[in-house]
């Protein structure tokens, strides 16, 4: 079990951003700092900022391209691609599709599958605390 603060930017809302490092076994590169990361229950799936995959050498040659749509309705084109995420101390495979459309403040989104299927992950925004359990700490 990791506990992570909830980030406070700017304009004071509390937001579910934890640290996460990610890397890419192919050429055995992984993110020089933590990068900040979105927990999203309600997104289907984890997404990955196409600048972030490219320092990782991921490429789309031969890539099956994948258009979802944005809360706002807006399309979002990715690709496919199996990264190492490593949060709370553990690291694992996990499937991220990668775009060059994702806000900037959200470079990393952990959806559904990916993420909350690996993990039990505890809300608090009374106490300003999240709490990430991975399934197998149990």
């Amino acid at each position: 079990m990791r506990k992570f603060s909830y980030y406070i930017p700017e304009n004071k809302i509390y937001k579910p951003w934890i640290p996460v490092e990610i890397g890419f076994r192919k050429t055995h590169k992984i993110t020089s700092a933590p990068i900040t990361a979105l927990i999203d229950s309600g997104s289907d799936v984890c997404f990955c900022l196409k600048n972030i995959a490219d320092f990782l050498g991921v490429t789309a040659s031969n890539k099956e391209k994948v258009i979802f749509t944005a809360a706002n309705g807006t399309p979002l084109p990715t690709f496919l691609e199996v990264l190492t995420l490593y949060v709370g101390g553990k690291n694992y495979e996990c499937s991220f599709y990668i775009s060059d459309k994702l806000p900037f403040e959200t470079p990393i989104i952990l959806g559904q599958l990916g993420f909350f299927d690996h993990h039990k992950v505890a809300f608090d925004l009374q106490n300003n605390e999240i709490e990430i359990t991975y399934n197998l700490d149990n």
